[in-house]
């Protein structure tokens, strides 16, 4: 009796799923040939931690602080204060004025009331002078041949178009008031004494372009030489004749 058999369907060859190498055309195993190079990250997907070039931030921030900052001017450094003008009088309270820039280069400044002034020079040469002409230092002359503080009758008369060859000054109050006028009538008055025992010094400090008067006491009894030293003011000796 024949024997009976069963035809078997050949199954069909299952399709292996494509390896790496197939994907990429080289197995990741395979080190005969080296992998490829990736792509130089650049901007925002740089590796932070690569500090073989300098980020943008970095690059702006040392530019930035290699920027020089200019420097504040001496005017802009100074606390506010009433321009020559704005005040009438000056006490204890207060006791500053400024004259601006056009204040302090146009004409002269008439101080009235001193029985004396001081001066130092933007060169640190000093001198003196009494309402009665007596003199001590060295006076400075500007370039019309003409003091640039000196007293003329009684008035103690600094020249502000040269006030840029003084350094600062002094006006000793006699026994009443000092008045402070400027060009185009602007101006202060202070009281001989702002205190009992105490005399009235005006302070003219030149501070850039601006110049500064403030009232400053002194013991009513200090001589000329007693103020001077109070304010730092060395005589130039040799200069000028002596002060009696």
């Amino acid at each position: 009796m024949p024997f009976l058999t069963r035809r078997v369907r050949e199954q069909p060859a299952a399709a292996h799923p494509s390896s790496p190498a197939s994907a990429h055309g080289r197995s990741p195993l395979d080190l005969s040939a080296p992998a490829s190079t990736p792509a130089v990250a650049t901007g925002q997907s740089r590796n932070p931690l690569d500090l073989s070039a300098p980020s943008a931030g970095r690059g702006a921030t040392a530019a930035a602080q290699r920027t020089p900052t200019r420097p504040a001017s001496p005017e802009e450094r100074l606390y506010p204060a009433p321009a020559l003008g704005e005040l009438r009088q000056l006490t204890a309270r207060d006791a500053v004025v400024r004259l601006n820039p056009r204040q302090a280069g146009v004409g002269s400044l008439v101080v009235t009331g001193a029985r004396g002034v001081a001066w130092e020079g933007a060169d640190r040469t000093t001198g003196a002078q009494s309402v009665h002409r007596e003199e001590i230092g060295t006076p400075i002359q500007t370039a019309g041949n003409r003091p640039l503080l000196s007293f003329v009758s009684r008035d103690a008369v600094l020249v502000l178009r040269h006030a840029r060859e003084l350094r600062r000054a002094l006006f000793i109050a006699a026994e009443g008031p000092m008045t402070a006028v400027a060009f185009a009538g602007a101006g202060v008055a202070v009281h001989g004494s702002l205190g009992a025992g105490q005399r009235t010094v005006l302070t003219a400090t030149r501070i850039g372009s601006v110049l500064e008067l403030r009232a400053e006491s002194v013991p009513a009894d200090w001589d000329d030489g007693q103020i001077w030293r109070e304010f730092a003011f060395t005589m130039t000796v040799g200069l000028g004749a002596p002060l009696r």
